[in-house]
This record gives C-alpha cells, sequence and structure tokens, in this order.
C-alpha cells in the first residue's frame, strides 16, 4: 500500500472532488465543497463531473462560488449520434462504464494545468473506483 502524502505541508492543497452527475447528487457536493473551499482558501478545489451536470449547478449557484473552486468537465459516455434504446437508467450505465478512465485523465489534465498534484480525493460513493485511485496517488479518499 503506498504511503499517503503528508498534507500538513507548505504545499498549497488541491482537492479532487468527482461528482455523480445524475439525480441531486452534485449540487449537496457542490454546496458542501463551497464550504470547505471558504473555511480553506489557499486549496485548490477542481470540480470534476460532466458538462450539463457542471452547466446546471455552476449557473444556479455563480454568485456564491468560491474562487478557489473550478469545474471540470468529463465526457459523459454517451457515444457520437447514439440513440437511447429507451431503457431506464441507459445513461447512467454509459456513464459509469467509461468514468475511472475519464476521471483518472481529467484528475492528471488538472494536475498539469494548476501545477499543484492532487492532494486528496473527495468522491460520491457510487465510485468505488475511487479508492484504488486515491490508492495508486498516494492520497486520502473522502
Amino acid at each position: 500500500m503506498p504511503e499517503i502524502r503528508d498534507i500538513n505541508t507548505k504545499q498549497p492543497q488541491h482537492v479532487a472532488v468527482l461528482a455523480f452527475p445524475f439525480s441531486s447528487h452534485a449540487a449537496p457536493l457542490l454546496a458542501i465543497i463551497r464550504h470547505l473551499a471558504t473555511a480553506a482558501p489557499t486549496a485548490h478545489f477542481t470540480f470534476f463531473n460532466t458538462y450539463k451536470s457542471n452547466a446546471s449547478i455552476f449557473s444556479s449557484s455563480s454568485s456564491t462560488s468560491a474562487k478557489n473552486i473550478k469545474p471540470y468537465h468529463v465526457p459523459d459516455g454517451m457515444p457520437e449520434k447514439y440513440i437511447f434504446s429507451g431503457k431506464p437508467q441507459e445513461d447512467i450505465e454509459l456513464f459509469m462504464k467509461v468514468a475511472p478512465e475519464n476521471f483518472r485523465k481529467g484528475v492528471e489534465a488538472a494536475e498539469a494545468e494548476t501545477g499543484r498534484k492532487v492532494s486528496c480525493l473527495v468522491t460520491d460513493a457510487f465510485f468505488w473506483f475511487a479508492a484504488e485511485m486515491a490508492e495508486e496517488m498516494g492520497v486520502a479518499w473522502v
């Protein structure tokens, strides 16, 4: 098991937040992250979510978003020109099939863009793969 990085260093913290974009999951998670971002103004929070979900929750809360929270869009898993079969939860299944890889790529891109390695993962409970991601990265998982 890799050692977890010490978060009590002088290095600026970077929290990666992996949101589940369906139903009402993302909005309450963003509300919690807003409180954390206000309490930790030197930390950077990257909020990973689909474009559609980010557009919805950030537009309705843009005036109250902390400056240290950045939305980051991950693909929704919908193949180009895809036609739904009408199966319930089909969009969720398509998203979850590609979510682990899309979130990994997103985290790598956000680290490169910010120049800050992620120091903690905060995720929706549906993302079982986040435990493995955190272990591989040597960071805490909440």
